[in-house]
């Protein structure tokens, strides 16, 4: 086995991972000061000064100019990160439309101006208007220039998505032939698990490392030493792949299958073809690139919207349940969302202080004796569930996506329903399909996931403001 040499190798690979993502950050903060900072000097020192000369005749100081380029580019690099381009990247290519940067560019200017609208600074809102463009063409040109260079360090074996290929050693050296034959593949292929409880060693100096079998996969994906899993058994070990595949699920690693009779599949099924080998696209979701930026779009502007319209009712939710009932207003409880990570989800009180300490994790049902007389009401009309427009805001929920668990029914639930992890593709949401549907508190947690996964794999702007118009007539199961 060459356990050994994988934990080697991940050791000298962290800095190839870390120097990427460096690399974005500083290039993205320069070219948001520089444009900037360039824009002052456009309004200031070229015939643009001419046609509009500044007020008074007078050029203001460029020090605070300078100063505020660094607070846009702070602003920026927090933005572009809210958007996911440095988390849904290969190496310095981030995966995304020159449309969506531009967009992103957009919202920072946007909150520039919010900012500038309450500072007396007097900065001049030509400079301000003249750096939106320039922003956006540097932005788009780098983006290409990173993306050439991405293809420059991958070639060379600099940045790679860490890969091991599931099977037999024949058809696994076949298809590091082909990957190999491609300059530019972004797979780095660390070795190879037998389907064979003994593995089948290869004898061969010259090729990959057996890395054991499928309980070394598990041990290697458990201490995140790789990015990716190939698999590509034969048909007589196709009954391996739902336990592969939920291996992958829960641990949130990226997996393709490479069919045996490809030809025959990709009949049915849509086939990538990557380094000239057929690769079917599973565990994955059309929630990406530029509809992810919209969906988070919606969200912020709803949200705040929301939350600003419902301010008298929060009010009035707030106080009645502090003349209602002994405890605090609010209850805050951790929940697992997007990728498996924990957060703190807020709502209001709907039952009496402490409900669990009795009975441990349980959830609500019909005429529930620990509801308060408040608590009956609001949920009646899901007007509990108003302060998560605050977890909206902080980019923790969306409005609309699977209903968050708690850790204890996620490791409960995730042994017994198939792909159940695979609700935490997306970001948990105030609402969802299987809500709506009356699928809330006590009920199936099997038909509620089938909604949940249903709605990952069909995700569409249109299917969001469906729900959410449905949400608003919906309080079936609403205890």
């Amino acid at each position: 086995m060459m356990y050994q040499t994988i934990v080697k190798m991940n050791q000298n690979m962290k800095d190839q991972y870390i120097f990427p993502f460096l690399i974005l950050l500083a290039v993205d903060f320069s070219i948001l000061s520089l444009s900037f900072v360039a824009s002052y000097f456009i309004r200031n020192y070229t015939a643009v000064a001419a046609i509009l000369p500044p007020a008074h005749g007078i050029i203001p100081p460029l020090m605070p100019y300078i100063q505020l380029s660094l607070f846009i580019a702070l602003l920026g690099v927090v933005v572009f990160d809210r958007f996911g381009f440095y988390a849904y990247r290969i190496g310095l290519d981030r995966r995304v439309r020159s449309s969506s940067m531009i967009i992103a560019i957009t919202v920072i200017y946007i909150f520039l101006m919010a900012f500038l609208f309450n500072y007396s600074g007097g900065f001049s809102r030509l400079t301000v208007a003249l750096a939106l463009p320039v922003s956006c063409t540097s932005i788009v040109f780098v983006q290409h220039a990173l993306r050439r260079l991405q293809f420059v360090l991958v070639k060379k074996g600099i940045v790679f998505m860490k890969t091991v290929l599931i099977g037999r050693e024949a058809r696994c050296l076949d298809m590091i032939q082909k990957i190999q034959e491609v300059h530019g593949s972004q797979y780095q292929i660390l070795g190879y698990i037998s389907p064979d409880e003994n593995g089948d060693p290869l004898g061969k100096p010259t090729s990959i490392p057996l890395l054991g079998d499928l309980n070394a996969l598990s041990e290697l994906l458990d201490k995140k030493y790789i990015d990716n899993v190939i698999i590509a058994l034969t048909q007589k070990e196709n009954g391996l792949v739902p336990k592969l595949i939920k291996l992958c699920d829960e641990r949130k690693v990226a997996y393709q299958i490479v069919p045996d009779i490809y030809d025959e599949v990709s009949r049915y099924i849509g086939v990538n073809e990557v380094s000239g080998l057929p690769f079917l696209p599973l565990g994955e979701t059309p929630l990406c690139g530029f509809g992810r930026i919209l969906k988070r779009s919606m969200d912020c502007l709803i949200a705040a919207v929301a939350l600003i319209v419902s301010s008298p009712i929060i009010f009035t939710v707030a106080l009645l349940i502090k003349l209602d009932s002994k405890g605090p207003v609010f209850f805050v409880q951790e929940r697992v969302g997007n990728d498996g990570r924990k957060f703190n989800i807020y709502k209001f009180r709907s039952m009496i202080d402490e409900a669990e300490r009795d009975t441990g994790p349980k959830w609500a049902t019909a005429n529930d004796p620990r509801t308060t007389r408040v608590g009956r009401l609001i949920r009646k009309y899901n007007l509990d569930e108003l302060p998560q427009f605050l977890n909206v805001l902080i980019g923790e929920m969306s409005l609309v996506g699977p209903r968050p668990e708690r850790p204890y029914f996620v490791d409960k639930f995730k042994e017994q329903i198939p792909h159940y992890m695979r609700r935490h593709m997306v970001k948990a949401g105030i609402t969802g399909w299987a809500q709506v549907n009356g699928l809330r508190g006590d009920t199936s947690v099997v038909k509620r996931t089938k909604y949940d996964l249903y709605y990952v794999q069909n995700w569409s702007l249109w299917f969001d403001l469906k729900i959410l118009l449905k949400t608003l007539t919906s309080f079936k199961n609403a205890y």
